[in-house]
């Protein structure tokens, strides 16, 4: 191990990324508490991760940002059909979320996205696209996992795994490089995956390839940390709150003719 890379405890965070969510957890609760929201206070301690300043759990754990050949404002690559997205094409806000299957933020953020999507004032006004951005250099299945979303989009389930590497990410974040191809082979057989498909497709170049694209679009529009998000094609600031996510598509959606 490199001496200044950074001692990861369970579930593949550092120590010192451990005492600052615990920080944000008891910094944040009572926001959910006053908001007198049961279900916000099953989140306080998941959404506590999401408001870590330039998402410190990201950033804690690399010696140096990584370099972008974007502004860092607007989205370089238009949405298109190459994308997994949920929600209609044709929608008037479109938020796109350039994510890691291995980031702890990403995982925290995956149920707030969700919700968000199935609010009854935001329901089919929303399209959401999710874009590959694994940072490898401090998640070592990140690529992989990434690799196992895409070889399930190929059967037209890519939301289904999408859902398991996030649900099951402290299982297999902290596995062997085989050991999390075993477990991602195993995601597939429970969704109903034709398996030995999905297991050629998890060593094809394409798939890599096809990673690789979202992650060179993403440096083209300045992302360096994850989660990372765009709302019709601007970068969204960092929410504080859940209400305060969704008012960032509540504006957009008034700002739409």
């Amino acid at each position: 191990m490199n001496e200044n890379e950074p001692m990861l405890a369970e579930g593949g965070m550092s120590r010192q990324e451990r005492r600052e969510l615990k920080r944000q957890q008891r910094q944040y609760a009572p926001l959910f508490q006053r908001r007198g929201v049961r279900r916000g206070l099953l989140w306080a301690g998941g959404f506590a991760v999401l408001v870590l300043i330039g998402w410190g759990m990201v950033k804690l754990s690399a010696n140096e940002p990584l370099p972008t050949n974007g502004s860092g404002s607007v989205l370089s690559i238009p949405v298109g059909p190459q994308d997994n997205s949920k929600g209609p094409q044709d929608a008037p806000v479109t938020l796109v979320e350039y994510s890691d299957f291995q980031c702890p933020a990403c995982g925290a953020f995956a149920p707030v996205v969700e919700q968000l999507l199935k609010d009854p004032e935001l329901v089919g006004k929303v399209r959401f696209v999710y874009r590959n951005f694994p940072l490898s250099s401090i998640h070592k299945n990140a690529d992989l996992a990434a690799q196992a979303g895409q070889a399930a989009a190929a059967q037209g389930k890519f939301w289904e795994m999408h859902d398991l590497l996030f649900e099951n990410q402290t299982k297999w974040s902290g596995l062997s490089s085989s050991g999390a191809r075993d477990a991602f082979i195993g995601f597939a057989r429970t969704i109903g995956l034709n398996v030995d498909a999905f297991t050629k497709a998890l060593a094809d170049s394409a798939v890599a390839a096809r990673v690789k694209a979202d992650f060179d679009g993403g440096l083209q529009s300045g992302v360096n940390s994850t989660p990372t998000f765009f709302v019709n094609g601007t970068k969204m600031p960092h929410p504080q709150s859940l209400a305060q996510f969704k008012q960032y598509l509540t504006s957009a959606l008034n700002a739409t003719p």
